[in-house]
This record gives structure tokens, C-alpha cells and sequence, in this order.
């Protein structure tokens, strides 16, 4: 089955541009009771419903027992067209004004102590996502997105899951394989004609469990979500698997059933939190899926562990936040609205502690940017704050305020190195390689330790050398909690900067420890170079180059999703919807994707790449 998701990305030439700022603009308060009201703050509001969620399934599935599990051949074959992220609809017109950054070169190796090896391909995906006999849909998926968690495994040693689309793998630290690449399908204990999206994955260093997500749409129900939760330290032990209906049937706008797109993970000492961007299955009079903004579930991790342990315990429910107003956008889609309204709260990221790390005192931060504009200059910090809460089934109250940053703008595709396009060729694609999505200006992934938040997202960047490409802005944010003198969340930016080249730079995360050290991890790409891995080294929350090309691309993308009827050249190739990265044990655990110099199949040719080096 072609199956396809949504993104866009990146480099050659860098740059590392350091701006200090502390200014505040406003505050935003909103309710924790169910009913939806809106509290002004100076600046900023935010408006959401609460409700309580209950899990609707359970499962257990031991990782070694299904290593390396293909279907059988009673295994129902995928139905239905493929997926494709529908991002918010932006405005018309120009696209905002590239950030003027610095440059500097590319070191074409590593630092000291690194060592690296390619994960997942997608030949070994579609290997295990093969249809039954008789039945001719592709098993190819893309883009192959990055669930990266790294703990000890039975024997003490560490452990790196790569967790891609619909398959996952895991390694040492020097790349043997310790589980060979399975289905994501037989993870969750569902048959393998699941229609699974968006792999995340997370070690909880103080509970020492492991935690794998993902969401279904059209089967086996219209729209689900999943959580595999470890019964042990042991990552390839037992699981249990919890289930729970996103579908939203009854939302009041009477636009669903909905599913929760692009979920995002975070923890903190009290509680395990996915974020879901709610889209429609019916589409509005613009002919685009309706919107409803983002959803936020927020469950007790003791009591989700406790239930994944006990054998017939009884699982825990689930606070639900829809969020449907912030100063970035609100929700007023109803089916028959002229013109619709999507414009939501959007890619709300929660935020995780590291190992070593020091939790938030009972709180949860997100961080939102504005990407329903091209461009814009401010950030939001979301705050649930007395989290011991969800153990005794309420709601904690949600906060937010508005920052004043850096600007960012909608960063434009990235242009590829020119070479062999054998799929491309059987289209009649014999012009120079097509481009590849770099998405949105849309927050990626989040860390919190100490007071501090580390957070990036993809930019639209000019570098003396070129006109205009994808870069990487970053933020080290200072975040204080809500208290009773102060109900409100508050927040400033201590640090912020940018990253650019004369490659583009594409799906950034920037992976640090307890004290903001680590690296900033992307894929690059660019005239002279195909699809690579690359990396910057971060200290003290701020990166700092040169920029590392972990691994070179060895081609460029060719795949289904790169040509009609699954793209357009104007579009692009699909390429990652973000990247991963861990830590454990003194080291930095990274990946990312590429195009690998390993055997390609018909429809594809994309790879991953995993490292991990010595925390600077």
C-alpha cells in the first residue's frame, strides 16, 4: 500500500546566530472546568473544554516474542487511500521574509568519541508490512518519522529503539542488532491491516518503564489512539497496550468524526501527556478537512504503570482538554460554515525531562509557535500546572503566555544534489531532482530541566551564499509555574539563535541533558549534497558549530511520494515529519533520515541513520 503522511526539509554551508532577549507580552488563562469559557490576560487568551476520557481496550504483547513478525497469509491487505497530512490553511500571498542569518562551513565527519550506523530502511519496513499472498498493494510507507528512545536493556547495557512509521528496530550503542526490525502493527496487537501513523517512543529514567505510541484512522475503529506501557524495566519484555477513542463523535461543531493527527509525547514526575491535532473526515466547503485545534490528553504515569503491571487492574481515565482558542487561531468550523475557520491551536509540544533532568515542581510546560501565519515573532508557553492531580481524577488548570522572540517564517523546500532518479524515470521525471518538503514553522520537540525550556522548529533562512532555504531557529526559555501569589504561568527567553547553511536544514530537535548540553540533530541537503544526517553541538542550551555531517546521503530522494499521483513536482517529496533523539549514560543518542548507500526497492529509496556521541 502506498501510504503516505505529511511534512517538507534540509544543508551545506552553516551558521549559528546568538540573540539574548527577556521580553514578556502577555499572559492567557483558561478554565479547568467543562464548561468553554475565556480568560483575558494582557494580552493573550486561551479557551478549551475539559472532559474525562476512558481507555476502550487493553492488550498484552511480549517485543521478543513478535521480533521480526510478518503477516500471515489469512492477514487482511490495507484498504482505503493513503493519508496525507493536512497542515492548516495558511494565507494567501507572500510567505514572509527569509531570516537573515550567518554561515559557516560543514565539517564532513564527526566529533570525537561518535560512532554511527544505519537504522531502518524502507525495504526492511515493507519487508514486514508485506501483504498477504494474491494481493498487490504496496507495503511502502513514507516519510519514515523518528520515535527515539534509549535506556538499559535486561543486561544493563544500553538499548536505542528506532522507531519508524511502521516498523521499529533496536540497537547497542555501536549497532548490533538486538530486536530485528518489526511491524508497528504487531506492537500494538493489531492486525496488520492497521492504518498506523506517527511513532513516538519514551523511557522513563525514574520509573524505568518505556513507553510507544501511535494513533489508527479507519481501522480498527474510525479513529484510535495507543499506548504500549512496559510491565518491567526490560524493553523487550511484556507490554500492555491501552486504547482510546479519538473519533470525538460528539464534538458540538458537528464536523466529526475527527482523528488525532501528529501526536506528541511528554512526561513529567506526575504525569504521561499526548498532544493531537484534531482534523475532520469530512471536508469543509473549502474542499480542505475541517479543524479543530489540538487536543490534550493528560493521564496519571503512576497509575498507568501501575495498571500495565497488575493483571486485571483496572485502568485510569484520561483528562481531555480540547484546546480550541489562542492568540495564533481559534476553532469555528461547522459543516455548512462559508467560509470555514481552521486556524485552531496548532502542534502544541509537550515537554521531557531527561535523565539526570529536574522536573518541573508538579507542572507540565508546551510550547506553541504561530504558524498559522508565514511568519511571526512570538512563542507560547502552555503550563498544567499541580499535576498530582490527574492520580485523584481531576483536572489540573491549564495556563498559557505569550513571548516575544526571534522572528521565524514558513521555510520554503529544499533543493536536492542532482543524480539517478530510476523511479522518477519510469514517470518521465528525467529533469533535475525534485524537491523536498520542509513542512512548517511549527514547534518540534521540547525539553524542560531546571527552570528551563530547549526548543526549535524550521525556519526560512538567507545566508550570504544563496537566496533563501530552510535553517533552524532555537529558543532556551526560562519557565516559572503558576502559584497562588501568581495564578498565572510566566516565562522569558533567556537565550535564542539561529542555525542556517547553504544546504537546507530539515526537521531540527534539539537533544540535551539535565544542563542544556547535547546536539542539535537534523537532515540536510542542498546543490552539492544528497539527503544527509548532520548535527551541531549545544552547550548550555545554545548551538554552536561547526555543523557535522554524520552520514553523507548517498543519492538523492526517488520515491512514490516524490511524482503524481501522490504528489506534484510544485509539492514536493515527502520527507520526515521530524527527527529523534535521547539520552543516557554521558551519551546523545540521535536520528534522523537520509538516503542510505544499502539496496533500494521499487517505490523507495529513503533510510535512517543513528549515532550517538559523548555529551559535550
Amino acid at each position: 500500500m502506498h501510504s503516505i503522511r505529511h511534512a517538507r526539509r534540509p544543508g551545506a554551508l552553516v551558521a549559528v546566530v546568538s540573540l539574548a532577549s527577556t521580553a514578556l507580552v502577555g499572559l492567557a488563562v483558561g478554565p479547568a472546568a467543562t464548561a468553554a469559557t475565556a480568560a483575558t490576560g494582557t494580552s493573550a487568551q486561551i479557551q478549551y473544554t475539559t472532559s474525562t476520557e476512558a481507555f476502550t481496550s487493553t492488550a498484552t504483547v511480549n517485543f521478543s516474542a513478535i521480533a521480526g513478525e510478518t503477516p500471515s497469509a489469512s492477514s487482511t491487505s490495507p484498504t482505503g487511500t493513503p493519508e496525507k497530512r493536512i497542515g492548516r490553511p495558511h494565507p494567501a500571498g507572500n510567505r514572509g521574509t527569509p531570516i537573515t542569518a550567518g554561515n559557516t562551513s560543514v565539517v564532513r565527519g564527526n566529533v570525537a568519541g561518535e560512532t554511527g550506523f544505519p537504522g531502518v530502511t524502507s525495504p526492511q519496513s515493507a519487508a514486514v508490512n508485506i501483504p498477504p499472498a494474491g494481493i498487490t498493494p504496496f507495503s511502502d510507507v513514507a516519510p519514515p518519522d523518528q520515535g527515539t528512545c534509549t535506556g538499559p536493556g535486561a543486561n544493563g547495557n544500553p538499548i536505542t529503539f528506532d522507531f519508524v512509521n511502521d516498523a521499529a528496530s533496536a540497537y547497542t550503542t555501536s549497532g548490533s542488532v538486538v530486536w530485528p526490525v518489526t511491524p508497528a502493527w504487531a506492537m500494538f496487537g493489531l492486525p496488520a491491516s492497521a492504518f498506523l501513523s506517527d511513532p513516538r517512543c519514551y523511557y522513563d529514567a525514574p520509573t524505568h518503564r518505556w513507553f510507544f505510541t501511535m494513533f489508527t484512522v479507519g481501522s480498527p475503529a474510525p479513529s484510535d489512539q495507543y499506548i504500549a506501557v512496559s510491565q518491567t524495566s526490560d524493553p523487550l519484555g511484556n507490554y500492555t497496550v491501552f486504547g482510546f477513542d479519538t473519533t470525538d463523535a460528539n464534538n458540538p461543531l458537528g464536523d466529526c468524526p475527527c482523528f488525532g493527527d501528529y501526536d506528541m509525547i511528554g512526561a513529567d514526575a506526575n504525569g504521561f501527556y499526548i498532544t493531537t491535532n484534531e482534523f475532520s473526515n469530512i471536508s469543509n466547503p473549502a474542499g480542505t478537512p475541517f479543524y479543530n485545534g489540538t487536543v490534550l490528553y493528560a493521564v496519571s504515569k503512576q497509575q498507568l504503570e501501575s495498571s500495565a503491571t497488575a493483571a486485571g487492574a483496572s485502568a485510569p481515565s484520561i483528562a481531555r482538554y480540547q484546546i480550541t482558542a489562542d492568540p495564533y487561531g481559534y476553532s469555528a468550523d461547522a459543516v455548512g460554515s462559508t467560509p470555514a475557520q481552521s486556524n485552531g491551536p496548532y502542534h502544541l509540544s509537550p515537554s521531557s525531562t531527561p535523565p539526570g533532568g529536574t522536573y518541573a515542581p508538579g507542572t507540565e510546560y508546551f510550547v506553541e509557535s504561530n504558524s498559522n501565519l508565514f511568519s511571526d515573532n512570538h512563542l507560547m508557553v502552555y503550563a498544567l500546572n499541580d499535576t498530582s492531580q490527574l492520580s485523584a481524577g481531576t483536572f489540573p488548570k491549564l495556563t498559557a503566555t505569550e513571548l516575544t522572540t526571534e522572528p521565524y517564517a514558513f521555510p520554503p523546500n529544499a533543493i536536492q544534489k542532482n543524480g539517478p532518479l530510476p523511479l522518477g524515470s519510469t514517470y518521465g521525471w528525467h529533469r533535475s531532482a525534485p524537491q523536498l518538503e520542509t513542512d512548517f514553522n511549527a514547534v518540534q520537540e521540547t525539553t524542560y530541566s531546571a527552570g528551563q525550556l530547549y526548543t526549535e522548529l524550521d525556519t526560512a533562512t538567507v545566508t550570504s551564499s544563496d537566496s533563501g532555504h530552510a535553517g533552524v531557529a532555537w529558543f532556551d526559555l526560562a519557565a516559572t509555574a503558576p502559584t497562588a501569589a501568581n495564578p498565572q504561568v510566566t516565562a522569558s527567553v533567556v537565550n535564542q539563535g539561529y542555525v542556517a547553511a547553504s544546504d537546507s536544514l530539515l526537521y531540527p530537535d534539539m537533544v540535551v541533558d539535565g544542563s542544556g548540553n547535547g546536539y542539535l540533530v537534523f537532515s540536510m541537503s542542498g546543490t552539492s549534497d544528497y539527503p544527509s544526517a548532520g548535527y551541531v553541538a549545544v552547550t548550555g542550551g545554545q548551538p554552536s558549530g561547526p555543523i557535522h555531517m554524520a552520514a553523507a546521503g548517498a543519492a538523492p530522494e526517488d520515491d512514490f511520494t516524490c511524482y503524481p499521483p501522490f504528489a506534484t513536482p510544485a509539492v514536493g517529496c515527502r520527507w520526515g515529519d521530524y527527527s529523534g533523539g535521547a539520552v543516557w549514560g554521558g551519551r546523545i543518542y540521535m536520528m534522523t533520515e537520509y538516503i542510505p548507500p544499502t539496496p533500494r526497492d521499487t517505490e523507495s529509496n529513503w533510510g535512517t541513520f543513528a549515532w550517538s556521541a559523548p555529551t559535550p
